[in-house]
């Protein structure tokens, strides 16, 4: 019988396969994809996630691929005026033990995989579907159809689903919860830096706010790379979840140019920059309400399959970092059952993750805000400035 059996080899159950590697745990590691794909784009990863990985000693090989942004620069989509800056770079190294780190979704996966391969304790099965769940007290018992049409029976002593908003083991075990369509759209990009105007090389991160918009951009793979995203509402939601929605070339440039009528032409000339976009539609749940909604028996959730989160906090792969660290102190306590090590996890963790998904729900509205929330929105950053702007709650723990 297995230790651990993970379901889904995206960068929360590589995390989880590497935290528990490190104090020498085995783990059998199953992804439904039948190959890894270089999907996604740009993401961001704040000192409370960069901590971590760096004390799993991925620390230099990411700093390498990555890039670390010197400030976080917030414009009027409107004006173009600066609204406030928060220094990062040396004073978020200062102040939280580790920078604020920019990253491609697929170098960072590639990292966190090479990390677990070199370990050597984890084995990782590819094209392999969760179909059946059967827990008691003795073990997990799972079924797996492979992509050749095999049935494969596993046991195990637990079951960790990190098989991210789709979740088959959220589907299984815990149907009750809805995943939520937020109307929102993110729209990405990635432009070579070296081709773009003198004003759009620089090292700080930019954040856009406009009525029902924003705009995020930043370098990546090690500054070749600007990663640019615009995420807009619109009066079409999305039916499912995805990375890559089908959004046709005119739905793209509808939503683009509906969303930007009335930015600055600076903020314009950005967007106008790219002929190719991907389209991410926004799905969230409820903020998570117990324990329970991330652990029971021998059964466990941890990251977007336990707590999607819209991305305004730039946190959905940091809280999936933070929960495989929980997950494997927890796990390494000895002399307690399987549930004994689960419960504790999710007790640990779920009043963190619900404050961050209602916070990033706020930031929704707040980045997207027009009128009077708007107007004081604005007038707190330029008066509060880095105090205003910096998350010690967040990047402190």
């Amino acid at each position: 019988m297995h230790d651990i059996l993970l379901v889904g080899g995206g960068l929360g159950g590589l995390a989880t396969a590497l935290a528990l590697g490190q104090a020498g745990v085995t783990t059998q590691l199953f992804e439904q994809s039948p190959a890894f794909t270089e999907v996604g784009a740009g993401i961001g990863l704040g000192p409370n996630a960069l901590r971590r990985l760096k004390g799993w000693g991925v620390g230099e090989a990411l700093q390498a691929k990555g890039f670390v942004p010197s400030q976080l620069e917030v414009m009027d989509a409107k004006t173009g005026q600066q609204l406030g800056c928060l220094p990062m770079a040396k004073t978020f190294e200062q102040r939280y033990g580790a920078p604020y780190l920019t990253i491609h979704r697929a170098d960072l996966h590639q990292v966190l995989s090479d990390a677990v391969n070199a370990q050597g304790l984890s084995v990782l099965h590819l094209g392999q579907r969760l179909q059946d769940v059967k827990a008691d007290a003795s073990c997990v018992k799972t079924q797996w159809l492979s992509s050749e049409g095999q049935v494969v029976e596993h046991a195990s002593q637990a079951l960790i689903g990190a098989d991210g908003i789709n979740s088959k083991l959220r589907e299984l075990a815990w149907p009750s919860s809805q995943l939520q369509a937020s109307g929102h759209w993110a729209y990405r990009t990635l432009l070579p830096r070296h081709t773009l105007p003198a004003a759009w090389r620089g090292d700080a991160m930019g954040l856009w706010l406009g009525p029902r918009l924003h705009v995020v951009h930043y370098p990546v793979r090690g500054g070749e790379w600007l990663n640019v995203v615009v995420l807009v509402e619109t009066s079409d939601a999305a039916q499912t979840p995805g990375w890559d929605s089908q959004r046709s070339a005119a739905q793209t440039a509808h939503d683009l140019q509906t969303a930007h009528r009335g930015s600055c032409s600076r903020l314009q000339d950005l967007v106008r920059m790219s002929e190719s976009w991907r389209a991410w539609a926004l799905f969230d749940r409820q903020p998570v309400q117990s324990a329970d909604d991330m652990a029971q028996g021998r059964l466990a959730l941890l990251g977007d399959a336990a707590h999607p989160m819209l991305p305004y906090l730039a946190q959905g792969a940091g809280m999936a970092i933070e929960d495989a660290g929980t997950l494997a102190q927890c796990w390494l306590q000895a002399g307690l059952s399987v549930e004994q090590r689960l419960q504790p996890y999710a007790q640990a963790r779920w009043q963190r993750v619900a404050k961050v998904q209602a916070r990033a729900r706020r930031n929704a509205r707040v980045f997207h805000a027009s009128g009077a929330l708007a107007w004081g929105r604005d007038l707190s950053m330029r008066w509060g400035g880095a105090a205003v702007m910096d998350m010690p709650w967040l990047y402190g723990r």
